[in-house]
C-alpha cells in the first residue's frame, strides 16, 4: 500500500507539470504559430519530468500487482 502512495505522490505532480508545461508549449504554438525557439521547452520537460513519471508509474504498477496478489 505504501508502494502505491509514495508512486502516487511521485507520479501525480511529476505528470502534471510536464504536461502543463509541454501543453502549453503546444496551444501557444498552434494559437500563435510560435516559432521553434518557443516551442523547445517540450524535450526539455520530457527530459526532466519523464524519469519521475517512469519512476512514479513504476512504483505504482507494482503497489497494484502486489495487492492484487494477496
Amino acid at each position: 500500500m505504501a508502494l502505491l502512495v509514495i508512486g502516487l505522490l511521485f507520479l501525480v505532480p511529476s505528470g502534471l507539470c510536464t504536461g502543463i508545461i509541454g501543453g502549453g508549449a503546444l496551444l501557444d504554438w498552434y494559437l500563435r504559430s510560435a516559432t521553434r525557439e518557443e516551442i523547445s521547452i517540450i524535450p526539455t520537460a520530457i527530459v526532466v519530468g519523464g524519469p519521475f513519471i517512469a519512476a512514479g508509474f513504476a512504483m505504482v504498477w507494482i503497489g497494484v500487482k502486489r495487492l492484487r496478489g494477496r
